[in-house]
C-alpha cells in the first residue's frame, strides 16, 4: 500500500500486492469486477451471434469450394457467397472490433482508478469513484490514444520488416548466415515488441496516478521508471502469460460444448469471463503496485543523491 515502508520491498512483493489490493476495498473492486464480467460476457455473445456464424459460412462454402467442378454454376455461386460473406465479415467485423476497445478500453481506465485510488490509501465507493473519474479522465484517454498508436504504427513496423525478410530469406537462402542473423533480428523485435507493450500499459498508470503526466510525457515517465526493473518486468509478463494460457482451454471447452449441450457451452463461456476478469484485475492490481515501487525506488536513489552532492566539500 501507499504506505512508506523503510525496507526495501522484496522482489515478488508488486504480485502480493496485486493479490491483496482489491481486499482493501472489496465493495468497490466487486462493483469494477461485476461490470467487467457483464461486458465481457456481452461482447464474448456479440462474437458468437454476429462475427463467429459468418466466418463458419465462410469456411463451409470454402470446404464446399474444393469438391466442386470450377466449370460448374454452383462453383460460380460458391465463390459470390464468399465474397459477400467476407465483405459481411470485414464490416461486421470492424464494428465489432470498435466496440470491443472503446468497452475495454473505459472498463481498464475506471479499473485502473481503482487501483491507484485504492492503493493511495483512498477508500472510495463506486459512485465516489465514477465522478473522480470522469473529472480527470482526459489525462488518461489521451494517453491511450497514443499508446494505440504507437502499437499500431510498431506492429506495423514488425510486419513489414518480417514481409521483407522473408523475401530476403526466399531470394538468398543459401546464405544460412544471414538467414540466422534475420531470424535473431526478428526475434529480438518480437521481444522488444512485448517490452514496449508493458511499458505503454505502464504509461496508462502513470496517466492515472499523476493527473498532469499524460500522453508521449506519460509513456516517457514509464520508460524512465522502468530503468533497472527488467527482470520484474518480465516475471510479471511471464505470470500473466502464464494465468491466461491456463485458463484458454475453458474458452475451447466452451465452444465444443456449446455444439452439443448450449447450457453447458454459456456456463463454460460465463465461467472463462469469470476467470479472464480476476486474471485482469490481478494484472492492473500487480502493475499499480509495481509502479508505485517503481516510483518509491526512484524517488529514494534521487533522495540519496542530493543528500550524497550536498556532503561534498565546496571549492573556493
Amino acid at each position: 500500500m501507499a504506505t512508506a515502508q523503510s525496507s526495501t520491498p522484496s522482489f515478488f512483493n508488486f504480485l502480493k500486492e496485486g493479490l491483496l489490493l482489491p481486499t482493501h476495498n472489496r465493495r468497490l473492486f466487486a462493483a469494477v469486477f461485476a461490470i467487467i464480467v457483464a461486458s465481457s460476457s456481452l461482447l464474448l455473445l456479440g462474437n458468437d451471434l454476429a462475427v463467429q456464424p459468418i466466418s463458419d459460412e465462410i469456411r463451409i462454402d470454402a470446404m464446399a469450394l474444393n469438391g466442386t467442378d470450377p466449370s460448374s454454376p454452383e462453383f460460380l455461386h460458391l465463390i459470390q457467397e464468399i465474397q459477400e460473406d467476407t465483405r459481411k465479415l470485414l464490416i461486421t467485423g470492424a464494428v465489432y472490433l470498435l466496440v470491443a476497445v472503446v468497452i475495454g478500453s473505459l472498463i481498464r481506465i475506471l479499473l485502473q482508478f481503482a487501483a491507484v485510488a485504492t492503493y493511495s490509501g483512498e477508500l472510495h465507493t463506486f459512485a465516489s469513484l465514477l465522478g473522480k473519474a470522469k473529472a480527470q479522465l482526459k489525462g488518461p484517454l489521451l494517453t491511450l490514444a497514443f499508446v494505440y498508436a504507437l502499437e499500431i504504427a510498431y506492429t506495423a513496423f514488425l510486419t513489414v520488416m518480417a514481409g521483407i525478410l522473408l523475401t530476403f530469406v526466399v531470394v538468398i537462402k543459401q546464405y544460412l548466415a544471414l538467414v540466422f542473423v534475420g531470424a535473431l533480428l526478428a526475434i529480438v523485435a518480437v521481444v522488444f515488441l512485448v517490452y514496449f507493450f508493458f511499458v505503454c500499459s505502464l504509461s496508462i498508470i502513470v496517466a492515472v496516478a499523476e493527473p498532469g503526466c499524460h500522453g508521449a510525457g506519460a509513456v516517457g515517465r514509464a520508460w524512465r521508471l522502468m530503468k533497472g526493473k527488467l527482470l520484474r518486468a518480465v516475471v510479471f509478463i511471464l505470470v500473466t502469460v502464464v494465468l491466461a494460457a491456463a485458463i484458454w482451454p475453458v474458452y475451447n471447452l466452451a465452444k465444443t460444448c456449446a455444439l452439443s449441450n448450449m447450457a453447458s457451452g454459456l456456463l463454460l463461456g460465463f465461467l472463462y469471463t469469470i476467470l479472464m476478469a480476476a486474471v485482469q484485475v490481478f494484472e492492473v492490481c500487480a502493475m499499480t503496485a509495481f509502479y508505485y515501487e517503481c516510483k518509491e525506488s526512484t524517488e529514494a536513489s534521487a533522495t540519496k543523491y542530493i543528500k550524497v552532492s550536498t556532503k561534498e566539500p565546496i571549492n573556493v
